[in-house]
């Protein structure tokens, strides 16, 4: 058995209108018009020049690999902690530390790959892939991450996370 959706009796209640901001005008009246000579209110949009691109990264990869490879010569055990001192922030340095105390003995640190990512002109950030090989031959990938800030004429490491 089928129903109708409205008794035959009764005028439909809907009706559609239009949006006037979206829709063409049906001829009730004239049409709305956007008019541009009044002044501007608010903020308005300013259009700067594009920033020139550099030459070339601000900072050079050996560089950045060269003092990732000291941290993990510090994890080797072929160069003292206090050494990265000044490279470091006290939280990574800190972090450095209690992964030094919680490592077995012997492990080798080498690394792989590194990506640089230039976020902004005086910011890298690094990717870097590393393999550990325990004292037993039996080895792992290890993956880290670096921020590296131009303070002056110096990159200090502002953050690093081992993954």
């Amino acid at each position: 058995m089928t129903v109708p959706a409205l008794p035959a009796d009764e005028p439909c209640p809907v009706r559609l209108r239009r949006l006037p901001d979206y829709e063409p005008d049906d001829g009730d009246g004239p049409p709305m018009r956007w008019s541009s000579l009044r002044p501007a209110t608010g903020p308005q949009l300013r259009l700067v020049p594009p920033l020139p691109t550099p030459d070339g990264p601000p900072v050079t990869a050996a560089a950045l690999a060269h003092v990732l490879r000291r941290v993990l010569e510090v994890l080797d055990g072929r160069r003292q902690a206090g050494q990265l001192r000044s490279l470091l922030p006290d939280a990574a340095f800190e972090g450095l530390l209690t992964r030094l105390r919680t490592m077995r003995p012997g492990c080798r640190h080498t690394l792989r790959r590194m990506r640089m990512c230039f976020p902004t002109r005086t910011a890298v950030e690094v990717s870097a892939v590393m393999e550990l090989l325990a004292p037993s031959g039996k080895g792992r990938v290890v993956a880290a991450a670096a921020r590296f800030e131009s303070r002056g004429d110096r990159w200090v490491c502002s953050v690093l996370r081992f993954l």
